[in-house]
């Protein structure tokens, strides 16, 4: 029996994260504390992570932070924020293994069918989110789009800037050129980018993951609590306890129901624990039109992904919606 339709969340739920931005730059602004942070901010050289959310200056940090999270190295930093999409991922995967409507007993082949399409559906949507990520963040044919928004908008790197004027004649002009453009070579030189404007690669990133990871779990979290009220109930009744086999199934719907909940805190734990990342970056980290900016890119994204395809068919054909 398939899950009947349940309503998508409202639109209004992605009002948490301006409020999120608005309430964290207000208080930078406030504490005297965040004002004097960031007031000596922009001497500090930065460094790059593999999978950081940004190829550019992403932290804008004193030399002493007073607060744990105005450092770059504390530990949610390192070990979360800066692979924040192998946490995105992980959990992801998680639902497409556990949830009753990717996963769920072969005796019901009729929805054989239509699990296998809401996964590939679910499997697209991800990978949307991830290209994107990807373009934005790590490379678009050469340096990540904002990076290039930073140069386009007049920032550059002093160390490579140095570099590029005391390089012989025999490096290559397009060796040059990738010394200029590369945020990574610059940062590895021990440079720093100046004078453009840095979207925000963190926000855009735990905005992008936190939206996928919240919808993607509604959806299956509706069609779960429909599952789990009726058939289980059917099996229950269905089976007789003369059945040989009653006791090794009754084990693996207990073993399996564990990993549903279980995937599901994991979900919820990567959202919670991105939300509050997402403040700090917002009391902490950037000018309020770097936070800003990087909202709007990530929200445009979740627009595309997972609101646009209750408005136009063809595309919901495609991408489908959650849970649906």
């Amino acid at each position: 029996m398939a899950a009947p339709a349940r309503p998508a969340p409202s639109p209004a739920v992605l009002l948490v994260y301006p409020a999120t931005l608005l309430l964290g730059s207000l208080f930078s602004v406030i504490s005297p504390v965040a004002r004097s942070t960031s007031g000596a901010s922009s001497r500090a050289p930065q460094s790059a992570g593999a999978l950081a959310p940004s190829l550019a200056a992403d932290l804008h940090l004193s030399q002493s932070p007073v607060n744990y999270f105005a450092r770059k190295d504390n530990i949610f930093n390192l070990y979360f924020v800066k692979i924040g999409w192998l946490w995105t991922t992980i959990a992801f995967a998680s639902l497409l293994l556990f949830q009753p409507a990717y996963r769920s007993s072969s005796s019901l082949s009729q929805a054989q069918q239509t699990r296998v399409r809401r996964a590939l559906q679910a499997f697209l949507r991800y990978t949307l989110a991830t290209t994107i990520w990807y373009f934005m963040t790590q490379w678009f044919f050469g340096p990540a789009i904002i990076d290039r928004s930073f140069l386009v908008t007049g920032g550059k790197c002093e160390e490579a800037l140095s570099r590029v004027q005391n390089v012989g004649l025999d490096e290559s002009p397009s060796a040059q050129l990738a010394t200029l453009f590369s945020a990574a070579t610059c940062k590895a030189a021990g440079g720093a980018w100046r004078g453009g404007h840095d979207i925000s690669g963190h926000v855009f990133m735990l905005v992008v993951s936190t939206s996928l990871l919240a919808f993607e779990a509604v959806g299956v979290g509706a069609f779960s609590a429909f599952w789990v009220s009726t058939r289980t109930g059917e099996d229950v009744r269905e089976r007789k306890a003369s059945d040989p086999d009653a006791s090794g199934a009754s084990s693996q719907n207990g073993d399996f129901g564990l990993a549903t909940k279980w995937s599901m805190r994991l979900v919820w734990g990567v959202v919670g624990l991105g939300w509050w990342m997402l403040f700090m970056t917002a009391i902490w980290f950037h000018t309020w039109l770097e936070k800003w900016s990087g909202l709007a890119v990530a929200l445009s994204t979740v627009y595309v992904i997972y609101l646009l395809p209750r408005r136009l068919a063809p595309w919901r054909e495609i991408v489908g919606i959650p849970g649906l």
